[in-house]
């Protein structure tokens, strides 16, 4: 499908240098990784004694119900409706849909991204992989005709079927959960104090040269860069997974174990999305040249990260042993006081792990299995709980 001038303004990518942050149709939006996002699917869906599928589902009924209705018009016609729904879809990096038969039921895709991130990170699968999908078809469905449907995906290809088919339920069902937030907290207006820069890398520029990639959706609705398939993630969707998940756990009394999981996941995504970045030739034309050691390929990844929409990281302290992080406008901070308020103890899950597989990629020797767990990271103060800053500390294990 051509995308017009109309089309491609209402999904432009808004990049905010204060926060970090990218917007997309009114929404925040995270670049991760196919590593991270089937990692963090395995977790929430493979616990036991909760429903993680249905979080899964949910959330991205929820947000893309919202997402979908920003960049709708009010003079859209059905049709172009419709057509908005797949762009969206394709333009964030999840694959390729059609939703041309979905009056009678039937949806098909014949490239995901969760589909790509199973296979490639995790192997064969013997279950379907597409519960994002089910949930982004149920949003759109929302959005387009004010429908509440179920979606439940019958064919897979991450089983060995030529495409992914869905079909589509129009029985009795709750209505769609509003994605209802508090006003976000005021962004910091002022660099920090305090934060260091290497003399060799131009963290600016880095920002200025990703930021200004194109990374959306081919023709088959993915973004192949930096040597991984990336997608435009909205946050809303990481947050209501991870506080859904967290919250079902501690149901069952296991809600440290799943903040362990998450910052597992997360560590894993810091290793094996940045090894690809330094083995790119994006890296090797832009970065390389800056770098003159260890501390520099570091300070290089914080830059990268704050261009992915991460949120406003830096550098505090740091040796080959060691690592201070602080971060001021994390999404999962900020997040948690938009969904639930002041939390009790910190939140961020991801940017805790991430950190520490950073400084085991720089740092560590042998395989990324051999170089897991040698460093430890910890979330010392949170934006969640009132602070005014995340701070993390990163060391090796002894």
């Amino acid at each position: 499908m051509a995308i017009d001038s109309d089309l491609a303004a209402r999904l432009a990518m808004q990049y905010e240098p204060a926060t970090y942050r990218r917007r997309i149709a009114g929404h925040d939006v995270i670049i991760h990784c196919h590593h991270y996002n089937a990692r963090l699917q395995r977790t929430i869906e493979g616990a036991r004694g909760i429903d993680g599928k249905g979080i899964i589902v949910g959330a991205a009924e929820t947000v893309f119900a919202d997402q979908l209705a920003r960049a709708l018009r009010p003079d859209d016609d059905e049709a172009r409706r419709w057509a908005v729904a797949e762009l969206l879809y394709r333009h964030l990096g999840f694959g390729r849909i059609d939703l041309s038969q979905v009056g009678a039921g039937i949806v098909t895709a014949d490239s995901s991204h969760f589909v790509e991130g199973w296979l490639a990170g995790l192997g064969e699968s013997a279950d379907n992989v597409c519960s994002f999908t089910e949930g982004y078809v149920q949003g759109a469905v929302y959005a387009v005709t004010g429908a509440a449907v179920r979606v439940r995906e019958v064919e897979c290809m991450a089983r060995g079927a030529e495409r992914c088919r869905f079909e589509v339920d129009r029985g009795e069902r709750p209505p769609v959960t509003p994605n209802r937030k508090e006003p976000p907290i005021p962004a910091p207006r002022e660099p920090g104090a305090g934060w260091l820069r290497s003399p060799h890398v131009d963290e600016q520029a880095i920002i200025d040269a990703v930021v200004g990639m194109p990374m959306v959706g081919d023709d088959a609705g993915l973004i192949p860069a930096f040597s991984v398939y990336l997608a435009n993630m909205p946050a809303d969707f990481y947050n209501r997974i991870c506080i859904g998940f967290v919250e079902a756990m501690r149901g069952l009394g296991r809600d440290k174990t799943a903040i362990r999981l998450l910052v597992s996941d997360a560590e894993h995504c810091g290793m094996n999305t940045f090894r690809g970045i330094m083995h790119s030739p994006e890296w090797d034309g832009l970065i390389a040249p800056m770098v003159r050691d260890r501390a520099d390929a570091l300070h290089a990844i914080i830059a990268i990260s704050n261009a992915l929409g991460w949120g406003d990281w830096h550098v505090t302290a740091h040796t080959p042993r060691s690592l201070a992080l602080e971060s001021r406008y994390g999404y999962e901070a900020v997040g948690y006081r938009e969904f639930r308020g002041l939390a009790a103890a910190p939140q961020c899950a991801m940017l805790t792990g991430v950190a520490a597989g950073v400084m085991e990629l720089v740092y560590g020797e042998g395989t990324v299995e051999e170089r897991y767990g040698t460093f430890s990271a910890r979330e010392e103060r949170c934006v969640s709980c009132g602070e005014a800053s995340c701070n993390f500390a990163v060391e090796q294990v002894e």
